[in-house]
């Protein structure tokens, strides 16, 4: 047995030294903590104008702002409560800079985090942690993004030294293990959502602002363009059998999205055959780390701890045994050398256990096998048995290696390995296509693993190019 196995049937134990430091494995964490009000079920057959299939951060700022803008129109999100692709907890990274330093994701970041004051008031609920965001690493990495920062204007500072340096400001990093040669950059833009209460917000904002608007239970199975029959409407199938008319669908479920639009028959042979638009998307399965404090640590040496960006030494990626780059884009093999971690955050429980947890992943992606013939039933099975796990032992494992190389003085008190997955593509692009011979389904995924952040700003992107799908009443 190999000692990440022996740790994983240790039970949880309070107060355990660093060293001893155990694992836990909890089934699942607590869907959306009951932040979520779903409306009662369309009846089979109903005819409405918008359908959004997906209530994440991406669908239900799209539901939002389709609903905002066209306060004439029916707006129905489908929120599936058994398919899920994404890391279910309460912390999702937020920063205005973007770590591959691309122009198109720093607009959206800041644009999105320019919104959250009025969402919150307007709302009144409060889904943003505005604790700053740090990037770490060697001077390239630092500056990658940091232009970006000063080409928009956003406030923010920058030191060198190493970990030498930083401990004077961060007391909780590692003083000897971060290089000399390392930089910082800082803001205070940045911090984190609760992605449970971001969606709530924008749930509330939807029906706030169109009384026609309403979220459902129910998972979508496929979708038919009008075009692709006699039908003046696009149909939408459910696993229970019920079916739905509408003028427009918006697929934004995810890892789920290309693999729906497939079953539809909605990619174009081309898409299929040469992985352009959403025939390129990867689904990459992700393991993160969810790492038990004290809240007397919490209070005291953790309590100015922003959120992190670390490019990681290479002699500690070689040490934890990490694995080169699996892709060739430049978010891919940012993401084999790096790692994010999150400051401590309040867990309510029963799963996991009430406490306050530090967050901490990243890593080489780990792409689904796309070879053979694809199918709905096989990616919902493989990402339904992906995301029931407790991720990948080995990465785990890395990840623990790593937070304790970063934050050697604090005292980890259990850890607990969960699976995610997220969707790329080679350029670093987000995918929104309109499909269908109808023109009357728009797709929106490959996100990269950033789209909490900047979800709000995506919604109303893609709420322009459904404007110009939308039938006038």
């Amino acid at each position: 047995m190999t000692p990440s196995a022996v740790r994983a049937m240790r039970a949880c134990s309070r107060g355990a030294s660093r060293a001893s430091v155990s694992w836990t494995r909890v089934r699942s964490i607590s869907s959306d903590f009951g932040l979520i009000t779903r409306d009662a079920a369309l009846d089979n057959g109903a005819d409405v104008d918008v359908i959004v299939v997906g209530n994440g951060p991406l669908g239900s700022a799209i539901a939002r702002h389709i609903a905002s803008e066209h306060r004439d129109k029916s707006v129905v999100v489908l929120d599936s409560e058994t398919l899920t692709s994404g890391s279910n907890d309460l912390g999702r990274i937020v920063r205005p800079l973007d770590a591959e330093g691309r122009d198109d994701w720093t607009a959206l970041n800041c644009d999105s985090i320019e919104a959250f004051e009025s969402m919150e008031r307007e709302s009144g609920i409060v889904f943003f942690d505005p604790r700053g965001s740090m990037f770490l690493g060697s001077e390239t990495f630092v500056e990658r993004g940091a232009s970006r920062l000063r080409a928009r204007g956003v406030p923010h500072e920058r030191a060198s030294g190493g970990g030498s340096e930083f401990v004077k400001t961060w007391p909780f990093l590692s003083a000897e293990g971060i290089p000399e040669t390392y930089h910082a950059a800082w803001d205070s833009v940045g911090g984190y959502v609760n992605p449970h209460k971001m969606r709530a917000a924008q749930n509330m904002l939807m029906r706030k602002e169109n009384a026609n608007a309403r979220v459902t239970s129910g998972t979508c199975v496929r979708v038919q363009s009008k075009g692709d029959s006699e039908s003046e409407r696009t149909r939408v199938w459910m696993s229970d059998g019920n079916t739905y008319t509408c003028g427009l669908c918006v697929m934004a479920c995810g890892a789920y999205t290309e693999a729906l639009a497939r079953e539809s028959g909605l990619l174009s042979t081309l898409d299929a055959s040469t992985g352009v638009g959403l025939g390129g998307i990867k689904i990459s399965r992700r393991t993160v780390v969810l790492a038990e404090v004290l809240e007397s640590e919490v209070n005291t040496a953790l309590a100015s701890m922003p959120t992190i960006k670390y490019e990681v030494p290479q002699e500690v990626l070689d040490r934890a045994r990490v694995k080169s780059a699996t892709g060739t884009s430049d978010q891919s093999r940012n993401e084999a050398k790096s790692v994010y971690v999150l400051p401590p955050i309040y867990y309510p429980g029963p799963n996991p256990s009430p406490g306050w947890y530090v967050k901490i992943g990243g890593g080489p992606q780990d792409f689904m096998d796309k070879s053979g013939e694809q199918s709905w039933i096989r990616t919902e099975r493989e990402l339904e048995e992906w995301m029931s796990s407790e991720g990948d032992e080995d990465v785990a494992d890395q990840l623990h290696d790593i937070l304790l190389h970063m934050f050697p003085k604090t005292n980890f008190q259990c850890l607990i390995p969960k699976a995610c997955a997220t969707t790329t593509t080679d350029d670093g692009t987000l995918v929104i296509e309109t499909l269908g011979s109808g023109s009357d389904v728009v797709a929106v995924s490959a996100c990269q693993g950033k789209a909490a952040g900047p979800a709000d700003a995506i919604g109303r992107r893609v709420a322009a190019t459904c404007a110009t799908l939308l039938v006038p009443s």
